[in-house]
């Protein structure tokens, strides 16, 4: 909360009294050190920076998690990851970000001014970049002397930059400030944005600096941009009238572009850079369809809605994939199959029943209520878009975590097309953090398991059921490691890369 100046007389100390009774809630929730449970610009706030602001708070809102080198995009906005290859334990902490859509902080930061000002002031460069551009388009913050700021000094929307040292040169970090000594930010690999007290960050001398973006001129953001944010790739790729690549030509896009995407459906079936893809998704910034091979992300994209009432599209082409709440990518097995409200037996009501086999749309998965069913025991429930349902993976043919769709909790890993279908075997087998004995249990597995397999490593060695083996594999959908002993298959898995070293096979 601001702190009023104190005046003399009765009179002012009513006043004081009747502007703290109105300040908002949001204000007054700013109280206490450490990771705090809201997120809002705290006292007077410009326009610009309280759009930054609400644009930094949606993103923590949703949960948005940290993956390395996201946000880096051709333009501004969520993006996955890669590797952090510049140590053993950078790459270990990091190893899910190439499949994690998210921000890390100076992508996070882009977005957020991005949104304030309507354009890409910060640019795609590292924290230390943003800070030494400086004087140019926007400026540095000082403090008295000219030394660096005290946290009285900022104001909310400037970013704070640290590093060990306090130096130009050490910069790792940068935050938004909020206003009353918090700021939020993207801190760490597979966490979710926070709002945390500035002084935990800055302590031990790691302020280096302070940069405040241009205020005082209104921006409304263009018309026509409606849709989540994506990224193409390639060069010449059309965008066209309807979803199949005969369709008029709407425009081409001379390379990588940031886009809004309204929504996807089935369309045309299309080959294409050694991949086959039928979603097609509706570009509301160019006016016309794309294959989502030239997307970014999975085949279908969890984030966008599927195409419904006026906006689905029925000219998808010779070899279309049809509407998409009458087939998809999938197919379950089975009579009688019932589609729940929830992933759950118990507490989901049954939203419809598919009479028999059926070609299904999958926008994502999640582990919830185990059941036991046909003799199987399986607690994986894919989400189907055109149903607004639930169904237990039971009846999905394929693996019991379904390779390419990623979780729906936003927390878990898209397990990756092509991932290796493999079985554990024994009873309550231990998944654990790290591939170490002593490492936190994730979970354990009641039976016999099918899993993907994403990479495995050499690490403790451990001797059980008769076997000793040094080797552990990583299992994306419960973001755990399992001792090689308990997966079916060689000591070292055939064709499954190292986690050390990722072209070794």
């Amino acid at each position: 909360m601001r702190t009023l100046r104190r005046a003399a007389g009765l009179v002012a100390m009513m006043v004081t009294a009747l502007l703290l009774a109105l300040l908002p809630a949001t204000a007054a929730q700013a109280a206490g050190t450490g990771e705090q449970n809201w997120c809002a610009a705290q006292g007077i706030t410009s326009p610009e920076a309280n759009r930054a602001i609400d644009a930094a708070c949606a993103e923590w809102r949703a949960r948005t998690l940290y993956t390395w080198g996201g946000g880096h995009g051709p333009g501004p906005g969520q993006s996955y990851g890669t590797w952090d290859l510049s140590s053993t334990d950078g790459f270990e902490e990091t190893v899910l970000d190439p499949q994690t859509r998210g921000f890390d902080c100076s992508g996070f930061a882009r977005w957020a001014w991005y949104k304030a000002l309507g354009y890409d002031i910060l640019g795609g460069g590292t924290a230390k970049s943003m800070f030494r551009a400086a004087g140019r388009t926007y400026k540095q913050v000082n403090g008295s002397g000219g030394g660096k700021p005290a946290v009285s000094d900022l104001e909310p929307g400037d970013l704070v930059f640290t590093g060990v040292g306090g130096t130009v040169d050490s910069i790792t970090h940068v935050m938004i400030y909020l206003g009353d000594g918090y700021v939020v930010e993207a801190y760490q690999s597979q966490k979710p944005i926070r709002v945390i007290d500035i002084n935990s960050r800055i302590s031990n001398n790691r302020l280096v600096g302070v940069t405040r973006m241009p205020q005082g001129s209104p921006f409304t953001e263009p018309t026509g941009y409606d849709g989540t944010l994506q990224v193409t790739w390639g060069t010449g790729v059309a965008v066209r009238e309807h979803p199949n690549h005969l369709a008029g030509l709407v425009t081409r896009l001379s390379g990588p572009d940031i886009v809004y995407a309204r929504c996807q459906q089935r369309g045309e079936r299309v080959t294409a850079e050694g991949y086959t893809n039928d979603t097609w998704t509706y570009l509301s910034n160019r006016g016309g369809w794309i294959s989502n091979i030239f997307l970014k992300g999975p085949a279908w994209l969890p984030e966008v809605p599927a195409c419904s009432g006026s906006a689905y599209d029925s000219q998808i082409g010779a070899g279309g994939g049809g509407n998409a709440t009458q087939g998809g990518a999938y197919s379950t097995w089975g009579t009688g199959v019932a589609l729940r409200s929830q992933p759950s037996t118990v507490n989901g009501t049954t939203v419809a029943r598919l009479t028999g086999p059926t070609s299904v749309s999958v926008s994502c998965q999640v582990h919830a209520q185990s059941v036991t069913s046909e003799g199987y025991t399986n607690d994986a429930w894919s989400y189907l878009p055109q149903y607004g349902g639930w169904i237990t993976n039971i009846y999905m043919k394929g693996d019991a975590w379904l390779a390419g769709v990623p979780a729906c909790d936003g927390r878990g890993t898209a397990t990756p097309v092509g991932a290796h279908a493999y079985s554990t075997w024994g009873t309550g087998v231990t998944i654990r953090s790290s591939a170490a004995t002593g490492a936190g249990v994730v979970t354990r597995l009641s039976g016999p398991t099918g899993v993907a397999v994403s990479c495995q490593k050499h690490a403790e060695s451990v001797t059980a059921e008769g076997y000793t083996n040094d080797a552990w594999s990583y299992l994306p959908e419960y973001q755990g490691w399992v001792s090689n002993i308990y997966m079916k298959g060689d000591a070292w898995l055939a064709g499954v890369p190292n986690c050390v070293n990722p072209r070794a096979v």
